[in-house]
């Protein structure tokens, strides 16, 4: 067995291990199952329908994220590698997706370096959607005055991470000297590297980076907008189902704040970036049961309900449709693609 492939299943048995735990264990010490239970069997035929409508937004957003990324991409075809991409990434968090979403855009025609450039351009989108969140999400908190001490720290971290995190790649954006020194300088570490582990040195790794640069620059320029707009309007789409599962259980504004939820959203969103389990799922509810935290112990089932139904049109949602998504690219993929 390959190296990739047993630390592969590492992931996944820590990931199956870790949401045992949180299951069978934490989540029980906070509510029952049964008043869980109790709480998922209110929803009425109305609320279950508007949950699914903003589901479907969501991935239909996600959609259009993926045409502005690639233009001359249908939305149908968008749509199709945004849904496989959540259903790898479900199941399998080992950037499965990203080969997918290439190799699908491959075949439907598109050059090698268009296809790496949007690649490359919604991974930018996200990256600046998730910056952006834990400051929005702050800044709402202190505008409603919602806050604690801590608040005005975590919107200082915030900001500061969000200047330094985009300001690097900006430069290596702007400067070619800096891309060209970053560029040569990964290549030395790529050989020291592959020399350790006894391997022959990648090649032409500078040249490679210098190359995707110039034409992430060109797609930054035209398309990198639109990309950051749609994943906006994606990502609040996601916390619009977050709010209306909350006040589906019946947690209303005078509980949670829209502010409140938003800042929760956004901590557990940014929790997201590092999969610890299959879709985080596990360590979000945890933060968004801990940020949201309730004393009674029925508006805690309640919150927990909350948190699974969210989990269900956000995350269950995609995989099935995800999964048949794959299954009929597979069948009417081109057999020649571009060269």
């Amino acid at each position: 067995m390959s190296r990739s492939r047993r630390r592969e299943r590492i992931v996944w048995l820590i990931g199956v291990v870790a949401m045992v735990i949180v299951f069978g264990w934490v989540v029980p010490r906070v509510a029952g199952y049964a008043e869980i239970w109790q709480t998922l069997r209110s929803l009425s035929a109305g609320e279950v329908v508007v949950l699914l409508a903003l589901g479907l937004v969501v991935l239909a957003l996600n959609g259009w994220s993926a045409v502005a990324a690639l233009p001359g991409l249908s939305w149908w075809r968008g749509t199709q590698t945004g849904l496989v991409g959540n259903f790898l990434t479900a199941l399998f968090p080992t950037g499965a997706d990203l080969a997918a979403r290439y190799a699908m855009c491959r075949s439907w025609g598109f050059s090698t370096d268009r296809t790496t450039t949007a690649v490359a351009l919604s991974g930018i989108g996200r990256y600046l959607t998730m910056l952006l969140l834990p400051v929005v999400g702050t800044s709402a908190v202190l505008i409603t005055g919602r806050g604690d001490e801590h608040t005005p720290l975590f919107f200082a971290l915030g900001v500061t991470a969000l200047v330094l995190l985009v300001g690097v790649p900006w430069l290596l954006l702007r400067r070619e000297d800096y891309a060209h020194r970053f560029a040569y300088r990964l290549q030395s570490v790529a050989a020291a590297l592959a020399h350790r582990l006894r391997r022959p040195a990648p090649r032409g790794v500078a040249v490679r980076i210098l190359r995707t640069r110039e034409h992430l620059m060109i797609g930054v320029r035209q398309n990198a907008p639109l990309v950051v707009a749609t994943q906006i309007a994606a990502t609040g789409a996601s916390y619009g189902v977050l709010l209306a599962s909350l006040r589906a259980v019946g947690l209303g504004r005078d509980v949670l704040t829209p502010s409140v939820v938003l800042y929760a959203y956004a901590l557990g969103t940014i929790a997201s970036l590092v999969p610890l389990t299959p879709g985080n799922l596990g360590v979000t509810e945890l933060i968004l049961i801990g940020v949201l935290g309730l004393q009674s112990d029925e508006l805690n089932a309640q919150l927990v309900a909350a948190s699974l139904i969210f989990r269900i049109f956000v995350w269950l949602l995609p995989i099935p449709l995800g999964m048949a998504a794959f299954f009929w690219w597979r069948r009417t993929q081109s057999t020649t693609p571009a060269s």
